[in-house]
């Protein structure tokens, strides 16, 4: 049996004098993959501690009754410590979350490619978003409950946060919310990256040239904050969720609740300062990702240049 390999074409099999097409074997190079995981979980993980304070801005006004002007009035006595707390398992969950959705994302992408030549850009890039988010979000719940229970004010630091959560709420303590963070993320990762994917060939074509990086960049923070805003109300359930201690509440309860008690509006709560935090992010996950990853790719192919 002989074969040829290829990334978008779909090889012929002989056999017994019948023709076959079938999809190539696929081929995943496990180091351009860990590559773009690693540029995406570093490019997560610094946006996420330079813009910790305005997430933990937006975690307060979401988990209390209070308005974003309010919230922004008591700053000096929340001061740098308190709009700094939970940034160790906010790092440590955007890092590991972000690097495993990027490089499944990759891998998801040349699977479907080598599968499905056939398939839409847009459509390998919607599913290969679904699979990377799923996954990756799995990953960083735990640490998700424990950076939003510390940006509230419920507990002063990470170890009182660990052994309270568990006091109070035991191990399923750390997977409150699960169900709204997939709603959210789901629907973010692929609507951001198919507008991200959309808009970055839109502007090309307007200009008649490839990007800057600083356009690629603009690019990608529009995207991201434009899906962060779409997907606010989800981010709200989730923040309410995550904040209760005690008894675990559904996410329908949780809705009909703030619908009830706050109306429409409240189910985008800190949608303003979610913008503007995850404006950056999706410049750093969306852009500064994909210019990483190139700038790694031009370093092993310089480097395999020089050895030769």
């Amino acid at each position: 049996m002989k074969y040829c390999y290829g990334c978008i074409f779909r090889s012929i099999w002989f056999e017994a004098a019948t023709v076959v097409a079938v999809p190539p074997p696929v081929e995943i190079p496990a180091g351009s993959v860990l590559r773009s995981a690693l540029a995406g979980g570093l490019s997560c993980a610094l946006s996420c501690a330079l813009l910790h304070p305005v997430d933990s801005v937006k975690t307060r006004v979401q988990a209390s009754s209070m308005s974003f002007p309010e919230i922004i009035a008591k700053l000096p006595q929340i001061g740098v410590r308190g709009l700094y707390r939970g940034s160790i398992p906010a790092i440590l969950g955007q890092f590991s979350s972000h690097g495993l959705r990027t490089g499944i994302f990759e891998a998801s992408k040349l699977v479907l490619v080598n599968v499905a030549p056939n398939l839409p850009e847009l459509q390998v890039q919607s599913i290969a978003s679904f699979c990377s988010t799923f996954l990756g979000t799995a990953v960083r719940i735990p640490c998700e409950v424990l950076k939003q229970r510390l940006q509230a004010g419920l507990f002063d630091n990470v170890g009182e946060a660990l052994v309270g959560t568990w006091q109070q709420d035991g191990l399923r303590g750390f997977f409150r919310g699960t169900g709204a963070t997939l709603c959210r993320e789901v629907p973010f990762y692929v609507a951001g990256m198919g507008l991200y994917a959309e808009s970055k060939k839109g502007v090309q074509k307007l200009l008649g040239r490839e990007l800057e990086a600083w356009e690629t960049i603009a690019v990608g923070a529009l995207s991201g904050g434009l899906a962060a805003v779409v997907t606010t109300p989800f981010d709200v359930m989730k923040t309410r969720m995550m904040t209760a201690q005690g008894r675990s509440v559904s996410m329908i309860i949780v809705a009909f609740s703030i619908l009830r008690h706050e109306g429409p509006l409240g189910l985008f709560k800190g949608a303003v300062p979610r913008f503007f935090w995850i404006a950056p992010l999706g410049a750093m996950n969306f852009a500064g990702y994909e210019l990483a990853r190139k700038a790694m790719n031009k370093n092993v192919e310089l480097a395999g240049k020089a050895s030769e």
